[in-house]
């Protein structure tokens, strides 16, 4: 039976184990939004939010009448309409600097939601070499996961909604990064994880994961 969206609610369609639809149900529960969360294969999306979803894919947010399908959208409409608390800064240079961070891991040309996408679906060939590249690049950023509480930030942001399903994901991506070289990653990734937060954002398959 297809669920249909309530009017007087916030609806997140949402997909049970990848990580765009991880990221927004982790800031959900991070702000305590009083949601809807149905998680469901796109074509078991009611109709009407299909038609008003040019891109058919999940996550997609219902609110206010409104269909919102990109993840930075989402996220970003998110923080506002739900401001505490807040998980973009207000200042404008560190706020884009967060939104080039997102646009990074997430959207960009051979970015790290790409890798992983590329890791669980690709031939062995080009999982190896994603596997090989994600690697790499988390490594690289070490200094950056060692130098404060959050990802470049004192206080949690969109950013680390976005990196913890990634780190969630190391080991069923089969990537080990070594625990003493990779401390710093591997600390911040554990306090991640701990959040009440993210407990509750996961989903029965995505608990079998780590």
């Amino acid at each position: 039976m297809l669920i249909k969206p309530n009017p007087a609610s916030t609806t997140l369609y949402s997909s049970p184990q990848e990580m765009e639809s991880h990221a927004v149900r982790f800031i959900m529960a991070e702000k305590n939004i009083e949601r809807e969360v149905i998680n469901l294969k796109i074509n078991e999306m009611p109709e009407e939010i299909l038609e008003l979803n040019p891109c058919q894919a999940l996550p997609t947010l219902f609110d206010r009448g409104m269909v919102l399908y990109d993840l930075s959208v989402i996220m970003e409409y998110l923080d506002d309409r739900f401001p505490f608390p807040p998980l973009l800064p207000i200042d404008p240079i560190e706020k884009a600097e967060k939104r080039l961070l997102i646009f990074r891991f997430t959207r960009a040309e051979n970015c790290w939601y790409e890798l992983v996408n590329t890791i669980e679906t690709g031939n062995k060939k080009t999982a190896d070499e994603a596997r090989k590249t994600l690697s790499s690049n988390l490594i690289e950023l070490i200094p950056l996961f060692a130098y404060q509480t959050y990802f470049k930030s004192d206080d949690m942001s969109i950013v680390d909604a976005c990196l913890a399903p990634i780190l969630w994901r190391l080991k069923k991506l089969n990537i080990d990064l070594g625990a003493k070289k990779a401390k710093p990653i591997h600390d911040y990734a554990n306090r991640l994880f701990a959040k009440d937060s993210f407990k509750e954002s996961l989903t029965d398959c995505e608990k079998e994961y780590n």
